[in-house]
């Protein structure tokens, strides 16, 4: 019931339907809009007025001038504020242009990630249109995201840039005629040559892009550079599908004037977890005005499915989840560094010293096991986590030093018992301390 309130809320805001608009205005809360930068990206943040975030959302954009400002973007990004989550709406680069390169996609990964940090459960919906559509499935396909992404919601998206471009080309699509936009013919046009590189010869690509007979478009397609090759492929959502294990909310018109129904179908059969809507509510990824109850019924259930996993919290299970994990990791850290203390020690180390060492080592190690394991974080930002680790660590070691003394001192208690109380009484201190500043993790 949550997910459906929240897909017609978001719908009432981007539509702008008499009566429920302004009823939804009234009963819901503005959203605060800041700018930032995140991972790297300049971004438009779009914040929940009085509450925390039930969820993260990163909106992906497609090519337009006026990018996150444009009012229909302003429109369905608010509305996702008014159901009660965060935004990160990145400006990609040279999507205003027309543009889209390999930075494009990584400029997406790298906002991506730098959100799913802070997420409060660690985990995003990457929603796309258009353009930002394929850009959310290829990033969500990345190895720094693995289970950090909940949902793709891709609207209008294409699959393969290789028919994109033959269609924008050659009017041919499938083998049959297919009108285009001149904004798609612009859009192949720009991001070829971008892909050439400033200062390359260029001449193979111009030839392509003037030509019209589809019957010549084979032989002018391989003559292109090789490293044109690649990047069709990288910006290529097909190419990853067997990568992409979460779940899909694919959503096209049959009669899309930009990128063909056949494209997202494509999609629907090569990803395992998709799930394909087609709506004659869509113009491209505009809502057209619509009377008839089945289409509604059918975008609505779209709408709610894209939006359960934001809205709807899992707190118990995630507050249980991860101090479960990280007692499982810290178990293992446990035993090893007790292990290690046992060794140093028995070979006439000084036991403070020997604590020291252990637990650094066991640190280490457990290190990897919370990243991957515990947290469900992928590389990016390895190393620089890793020095916040460190730096938790070598506190928790001189604290852990310093309790076993007094034990061993005050107690007169073995060592061996001492190093395994003070390891007890702080590891929930390390807990909030290792998921808040080290990952970077809100709360759960």
């Amino acid at each position: 019931m949550r997910a459906h309130t929240a897909a017609l809320i978001v719908m009432a805001s981007t539509a702008r339907i008499p009566l429920l608009t302004r009823l939804v205005t009234l009963l819901t809360d503005e959203p605060r809009v800041e700018s930032a930068t995140v991972g790297g990206v300049c971004c438009t943040l779009i914040r929940p007025q009085s509450k925390e975030a039930r969820g993260t959302i990163v909106f992906l954009n497609g090519g337009t001038r006026l990018g996150c400002n444009h009012p229909a973007v302003q429109r369905l990004v608010r509305g996702m504020g008014r159901i009660g989550c965060l935004v990160v709406a990145p400006e990609l680069p040279g999507l205003k242009d027309g543009e889209l390169t390999p930075a494009t996609l990584e400029a997406a990964v790298e906002a991506a990630s730098a959100a799913a940090a802070t997420a409060p459960t660690g985990r995003i919906v990457l929603f796309g249109v258009s353009a930002g559509a394929s850009l959310g499935l290829l990033a969500a396909a990345d190895p720094s995201l693995e289970g950090r992404v909940s949902t793709v919601v891709a609207i209008a998206p294409w699959a393969e840039l290789d028919s994109i471009v033959r269609m924008a080309t050659t009017g041919f699509y499938g083998g049959a005629p297919r009108e285009t936009t001149p904004l798609v013919q612009h859009f192949v046009a720009s991001s070829l040559r971008a892909a050439v590189g400033p200062g390359r010869d260029g001449r193979a690509v111009d030839e392509l892009l003037a030509n019209r007979d589809p019957q010549c478009f084979d032989a002018l397609r391989a003559a292109l550079p090789t490293e044109i090759d690649g990047v069709l492929e990288q910006l290529s959502p097909l190419r990853v599908a067997d990568r992409l294990d979460v779940s899909v909310e694919l959503v096209s018109a049959a009669d899309d004037s930009y990128f063909p129904l056949a494209e997202a179908e494509k999609l629907a059969v090569a990803l395992p977890q998709a799930r394909l809507t087609v709506t004659s509510l869509l113009d491209h990824v505009r809502l057209r005005p619509a009377v008839r109850v089945g289409e509604l019924v059918r975008f609505s259930r779209f709408t709610a499915r894209s939006f359960a996993a934001a809205v709807t919290a899992h707190k118990k299970q995630r507050r249980a989840a991860q101090p479960l994990r990280f007692l499982t990791v810290g178990a293992g850290g446990y035993a090893v560094g007790l292990l290690a203390f046992a060794a140093l020690y028995a070979a006439g180390a000084p036991y403070v010293g020997a604590s020291g060492a252990a637990y650094l080592f066991a640190n280490a190690l457990m290190y990897v096991g919370n990243r991957y394991f515990t947290f469900r974080l992928g590389n990016a930002g390895f190393w620089k986590a890793y020095g916040r680790y460190l730096t938790v660590g070598v506190l928790v070691a001189a604290v852990n030093a310093a309790l076993l003394s007094g034990l061993v001192e005050t107690t007169g208690v073995d060592a061996r018992v001492g190093q395994a109380v003070s390891l007890l009484v702080l590891a929930p201190f390390a807990f909030v301390l290792f998921k808040r500043w080290t990952f970077r993790l809100g709360s759960a």
